[in-house]
């Protein structure tokens, strides 16, 4: 329980972290910033993810944060598999050829299949629960040094990655401070589970103990609540990722361009064969459209893929991939874009994912192109907000890029009006995550 005369004390867990710029890092870094500014006292626990760009800023005291080190998932085993192998490479020298048709090689094919077989099984081994799992045992000492000293009365965690679930559970039970956990992303329901069936099995049975031990869950999706209420029986609330329009390098919106071809941006990463730009690159080869008319531009994804698939519709023309950009820099692409281009896995399983930056793209307050179906939460918010078009159907796509063409012959597109951002600003949203901490803090026991 809460001391009266002081403010609730939070020790917040999460991997991902400023100055390290991941969408992951920005949700948590701007929260944790909201929570200081609004009156409680908060200590975080993450990774010194030196692996990443360091390019993110973070607006609160670096005080109250300790980074702590991290090792790959089974680095042991990697770095005693990789001395065997210089081991026999040195000692057994060159190998005689053994005489024609002595033994057949086996295809490239069976091979390759092979060592798929045996890197999955590897990592159904090693990586529980998943690649960051040689974060906890650090993070679990540096959390229980940090709570002798300062003790919390909430522990709130954010994931993924789930080993961060698993190291607010262990502190929560040896340290007996509640612990509530925010899901940026489903655990073992997650669609883009990546391991064998066997392992889900046995995962989803850890994964139940655990957030049935949370006191209460945050998630970001309106389309996971009642989910997560019937399979955890917790109190569940949405707090979705939001925007700040001081963020952005310029107020929105930005008056609109009204010269060259229609610009369609997309800044991040692409999932190829989930979330790519196929039924939009379709869309284009039907319209049958000159570089003078359009152009997509992707920031910050690989250019490999992108190329891959825009050749594969004959559209490598209108193509332009650019390089990684800070945070800041990618808000200003949006706003001078035309339209923003926003993706997801065309598939039911992904019905309630709210991708991050689709908030930003609204507080940009450009038109939206969205692929994804036409039921999912993010189909409907873009619609409820008159902000865009959102489908899988390439036919709708074209008739809207081409009515797009035409707005910027005419003038210019528009911008989206304030009503489409409306009630989405970030501190709206993370006010509910305040409350939450606020209410688990002051619960006796």
């Amino acid at each position: 329980m809460t001391n009266g005369s002081r403010a609730p004390r939070v020790l917040f867990v999460s991997y991902w972290f400023a100055p390290f710029s991941t969408m992951a890092s920005i949700r948590a870094s701007k929260l944790v910033q909201h929570l200081i500014d609004h009156g409680l006292d908060v200590r975080v626990l993450t990774a010194d993810a030196t692996d990443q760009d360091r390019s993110l800023a973070f607006g609160g005291p670096r005080d109250v944060i300790t980074y702590t080190r991290w090792e790959r998932a089974g680095h042991q085993i990697e770095s005693l598999r990789t001395m065997f192998s210089a081991r026999n490479a040195a000692g057994h020298g060159a190998v005689a050829a053994k005489p024609a048709g002595e033994a057949m090689a086996k295809p490239a094919a069976q091979k390759s299949a092979l060592k798929e077989s045996l890197r999955n099984a590897y990592r159904d081994v090693v990586d529980w629960p998943d690649s960051r799992a040689g974060w906890r045992k650090h993070a679990v000492a540096a959390g229980m040094k940090l709570i002798a000293d300062w003790r919390p009365d909430v522990i709130y965690a954010t994931a993924p990655p789930a080993t961060t679930l698993i190291v607010a559970d262990q502190l929560s039970r040896k340290a007996k401070v509640p612990w509530v956990a925010e899901l940026r992303d489903l655990w073992t329901d997650n669609p883009y589970y990546e391991y064998s069936r066997a392992r889900h099995a046995l995962e989803r049975i850890w994964d139940q103990r655990v957030l049935s031990r949370a006191t209460e869950i945050v998630t970001v999706s309106p389309g996971w609540r009642q989910r997560l209420v019937d399979r955890y029986a917790r109190p569940v609330t949405v707090a979705m990722n939001g925007f700040v329009a001081a963020d952005f390098p310029l107020p929105p919106p930005v008056a609109p361009e009204t010269t060259g071809p229609l610009r369609i941006v997309f800044t991040g990463h692409i999932y190829a064969g989930y979330r790519d730009p196929s039924a939009l690159f379709d869309a284009l080869k039907r319209l049958r459209v000159t570089a003078d008319q359009v152009i997509v531009e992707f920031i910050g994804t690989q250019d490999k893929a992108i190329n891959e698939i825009a050749e594969r519709h004959g559209v490598t023309n209108l193509v332009r991939v650019r390089p990684p950009v800070p945070y800041t820099k990618a808000l200003e692409y949006q706003l001078h874009a035309d339209v923003l281009l926003h993706m997801q896995w065309c598939d039911p399983k992904e019905f309630g994912t709210i991708a991050g930056k689709i908030f930003d793209y609204l507080g940009a307050r450009r038109p939206i192109l969205g692929i994804a179906l036409e039921d999912s939460v993010v189909a409907q918010i873009v619609r409820d907000r008159a902000a865009g078009l959102v489908t899988d159907d390439p036919a709708k796509i074209a008739k809207q890029v081409e009515a797009w063409i035409a707005q910027k012959r005419a003038g210019g597109i528009a911008p989206l009006p304030a009503a489409a951002s409306e009630g989405l600003e970030r501190a709206a949203q993370f006010e509910k995550v305040k409350d939450v901490l606020r209410r688990v803090a002051s619960r006796p026991g």
